[in-house]
């Protein structure tokens, strides 16, 4: 078997320097997507409102429908970011989203505001970025990297829900998509200047994206994932819809100000999740962190449900909604790349977005209409039930133990890999793609020691 080095033979324990700034800057690509996105959460439904043709259920269409497209391209931008290459798809995604910013800020009713949504969904640059990151860094440094690009990701959510208010009432609904489509175009930048290292790989040919998404949905707790990401999207969306209305009635507070209230529970909820993502990672305590998250979402849906004239109530359920919701957006993708098929990150990956995003589009329009017919209550008993669907759903899930993922390069595609892995102790999965000459392998490393 005649082959070359294995990625990640450099054993240097974190990212280089070039690695750092590679992810730093395709981190801040989605960073400045998100922010943009999450900024109009705590402020389109009251601002929304006012456009003609408004209603409760086209007011969540148009929060959610950005979700629709989005969630149904994330896989077809990934296959062409395969063939036509990566930063080429990003920047026209890019292109794409901002076009569909300036289409929603010249609305004036809320049709246009809905085909502008729709069309920032059309850049679907979530998993062809991703992909991007993989490339440019080392397998074994890849859970550091999108560990490193995911803080950033959540920083910017948090970040997002604060100054949305501020800006929404400095700027308007209208000012910040400006400002959203601003930022999609400087980013363009950051993705030009990434430099392909000479460790990089890329496919010959694009897999068959029917064949990945087979592998893919054949583990089933990997579909347990893609529907709890959904899930805990469409109940964020949902929540948004009616959240303003309650911070109105029980506290007094306009959406320009609920940045007042946004900022400590965020703060607080990064700092009470933090321990248990560090535990989950160094103890592999994913799946107790993970039922107790959803479980932390199912109480505080209900104390919003049960009380609904304290807003002392109402402060204390948003502050544990947000420390398990943080907590499950660090677990949640970390999980996923853990127990993805050897070979098929990207494709579990791409799944898993087009699910978060489907759950975007579900949550903002069935809670609208939902909200049209039932009020505040109808949405929140609406998110309880997803909530308890979501626990009977994750229950079964295995834990995840820890493994160690390498790829060697090889020449020789004379087949006999089972015979020569299979019985080899500590190789829990390989996999040999022959359009990559490359081998996939996952080990326990407590059995099969790298050395």
């Amino acid at each position: 078997m005649a082959h070359s080095r294995t990625y990640g033979s450099d054993r240097r324990p974190t990212l280089s320097w070039h690695e750092t700034s590679s992810v730093l800057r395709l981190g801040a690509v989605l960073s400045l997507r998100m922010l943009g996105l999450f900024m109009i959460y705590p402020v389109f439904a009251a601002l929304s409102s006012h456009y003609a043709g408004a209603t409760a259920f086209t007011v969540g269409l148009a929060l959610g429908s950005y979700g629709l497209t989005q969630g149904l391209l994330q896989l077809p931008f990934g296959w062409l970011s395969d063939r036509f290459g990566r930063k080429r798809i990003i920047i026209i995604g890019l292109i794409l989203f901002a076009a569909g910013s300036a289409v929603a800020a010249l609305a004036t009713t809320i049709t246009g505001l809905i085909i502008g949504r729709l069309l920032q969904g059309f850049g679907a640059i979530g998993s062809a970025t991703l992909a991007l990151i993989a490339d440019v860094t080392r397998e074994e440094h890849r859970v550091q990297a999108m560990a490193l690009a995911g803080a950033l990701i959540g920083s910017s959510f948090a970040l997002a829900i604060v100054l949305g208010p501020l800006l929404a009432s400095a700027v308007g609904l209208a000012g910040i998509f400006w400002l959203t489509g601003a930022s999609a175009l400087l980013a363009i930048p950051f993705v030009t200047s990434v430099r392909m290292p000479r460790w990089s790989h890329p496919p010959n040919r694009p897999r068959r994206m029917a064949q990945a998404l087979r592998i893919v949905l054949a583990r089933p707790d990997l579909v347990r994932l893609d529907a709890g990401i959904a899930i805990q999207q469409a109940v964020l969306t949902s929540l948004f819809l009616v959240l303003p209305g309650m911070f109105s009635h029980l506290l007094g507070m306009s959406p320009g100000m609920s940045w007042k209230l946004y900022l400590p529970i965020l703060a607080g909820a990064f700092l009470l999740s933090l321990p248990f993502v560090i535990l989950a990672e160094a103890r592999g305590w994913f799946r107790a962190n993970l039922l107790g998250a959803i479980c932390g979402l199912g109480f505080a849906v209900t104390l919003m449900l049960l009380d609904r004239s304290s807003g002392t109530g109402l402060v204390i359920a948003l502050a544990l909604y947000f420390s398990a919701f943080t907590l499950l957006e660090a677990l949640l993708p970390s999980w996923v790349s853990r127990i993805a098929p050897v070979g098929f990150s990207g494709t579990a990956m791409g799944v898993y977005s087009s699910g978060q995003f489907l759950g975007i589009f579900f949550g903002g329009a069935v809670g609208g209409l939902i909200l049209a017919r039932w009020g505040e209550t109808g949405i929140l008993a609406f998110d309880f039930l997803l909530v308890g669907l979501w626990f009977v759903i994750a229950f079964p899930i295995r834990k995840v133990n820890r493994t160690l993922t390498l790829i060697v390069p090889v020449s020789d595609r004379g087949g006999g890999w089972g015979g020569f892995l299979d019985p080899m102790p500590g190789v829990i999965e390989w996999r040999y793609v022959n359009e990559e000459e490359l081998l996939y392998l996952r080990l326990d490393p407590d059995i099969f020691p790298r050395g």
